[in-house]
């Protein structure tokens, strides 16, 4: 899992089902687990040494950072 986690407006029952799905897509490249808000899918963008997990609705995101 990457070192710094930033979260905004997110639970931390939110922010562990999002980090929950980290090895999903490194492994498959999606998930099954859906928005715990709305039921979307979720989507992974990465930024070389970060990258976000979100929905596919903007509605929650959580962004990771690596050293």
């Amino acid at each position: 899992m990457a070192t710094n986690v930033r979260t905004l407006d997110v639970t931390k029952e939110e922010a562990a089902l999002l980090a929950g799905t980290e090895d999903d897509f490194i492994e498959y490249g999606k998930t099954s687990v859906k928005c715990p808000r709305c039921g979307g899918n979720l989507v992974m963008t990465d930024w070389d040494s970060s990258y976000t997990i979100g929905c596919e609705h903007n509605c929650v995101t959580i962004g990771f950072r690596g050293i």
